[in-house]
């Protein structure tokens, strides 16, 4: 079964988003990683942001950092930009993350949850 944490700290851009989310991945054998998909939340600010990866993961690595929401419609082919300023702050926040699987023709979901610290 495959699987996946966060790094526990995630840093804070001058433009008060997060980027990016990433941490350690655990894929079962045999599995070929399709997506994850990041929500991260923080409770305090009501900040919220939505990022993804489709592409690139390392070995036994992911990074989200292709964002799906707020995303700039200014710049609607370039999805590393944010709409606007985010209002994440220093402290701690939620991650909420599924990672999509295939092993053959059958497609696999995996989520896990965790707190993180935004430095």
């Amino acid at each position: 079964m495959a699987g996946g944490k966060f790094d526990n700290t995630v840093t804070l851009a001058g433009n008060f988003w997060v980027q990016w989310p990433e941490g350690p991945l655990f894929p079962a054998n045999g599995e070929t990683i399709v997506r994850v998909e990041v929500w991260l939340m923080q409770k305090s600010t009501g900040a919220i942001q939505l990022t993804y990866q489709t592409t690139g993961f390392g070995v036994g690595s992911w990074r989200a950092d292709q964002v799906w929401w707020p995303r700039d419609p200014a710049y609607p082919g370039d999805h590393t930009k944010f709409d606007g300023t985010g209002r994440f702050q220093l402290g701690p926040a939620m991650g909420t993350a599924v990672l999509i699987t295939r092993n053959g023709s059958s497609q696999n979901y995996f989520w896990w949850s965790e707190e993180v610290q935004i430095i």
